[in-house]
């Protein structure tokens, strides 16, 4: 089932977008011209990653300093990893496809 987290004509880089699709906290993110989402929550200490700072396709943890890959997702100096979820277009939305 197809979700609408927000209009394309609304994304700008530095865009950091909690949103809920049913139990799930995620976040949308927008930086340098691509959207990513993944879970809203550091799986190291449950810190919420709505105020991380992204350099260099890494992202840093605001409550520990822990850096993750955009792309994959992994952390760069533990065992830890962001659950990605890929997005979907819908005319002028943006979204991802859930299983109902």
């Amino acid at each position: 089932m197809f979700h609408r987290l927000l209009r394309t004509l609304d994304l700008y880089d530095g865009l950091r977008l909690p949103v809920k699709v049913g139990r799930l906290e995620l976040l949308l993110i927008h930086e340098e011209g691509e959207s990513r989402l993944m879970q809203r929550r550091c799986p190291h200490a449950d810190f919420p990653l709505d105020r991380c700072t992204i350099s260099h396709g890494e992202l840093r943890c605001p409550g520990h300093g822990l850096m993750f890959s955009l792309r994959s997702g992994r952390c760069l100096s533990a065992s830890y990893q962001l659950e990605q979820y890929p997005l979907s277009y819908d005319g002028p939305w943006l979204g991802v496809d859930l299983p109902a």
